[in-house]
C-alpha cells in the first residue's frame, strides 16, 4: 500500500473528523471498517469522506477523480470495506488514467 495514497485518505479522515465533531472519529488505520458491516461508518459519513477524498486529490494531484460508481458499489467486493481497500482502490484508479 502507498504510504502517499494512505496519507490522503488519513487527510480525508481528518477533514470529516473536524466537522463531525458530534459523531465518534473515524479511525486512521488500514484495518477500519467503512462499509459492510456493523462497525462501518453511516452513509452521509461515508458520502462525506469520498468527497473529501476527491477534493483532496484534486488539490494535492490536480487531478480530478470519480471514487464511486454503480460497478464498484454493487460488487461483492467494493473497495470501501476498510480504510485500507479504499487506499489500494484509490491507487488504481490515480494509475488508470
Amino acid at each position: 500500500m502507498r504510504e502517499d495514497i494512505l496519507a490522503l485518505v488519513y487527510s480525508a479522515i481528518d477533514d470529516i473528523d473536524a466537522v463531525n465533531a458530534e459523531g465518534a472519529p473515524l479511525q486512521k488505520a488500514p484495518e477500519a471498517r467503512l462499509l459492510g458491516s456493523d462497525s462501518g461508518v453511516d452513509s452521509l459519513t461515508f458520502v462525506n469522506l469520498v468527497v473529501a477524498l476527491e477534493e483532496r486529490i484534486q488539490k494535492t494531484l490536480g487531478k480530478s477523480v470519480v471514487l464511486v460508481d454503480e460497478n464498484n458499489m454493487a460488487a461483492e467486493e467494493h473497495p470501501f470495506r476498510t480504510v485500507g481497500t479504499l487506499s489500494e482502490y484509490v491507487d488504481k484508479v490515480l494509475n488508470k488514467g
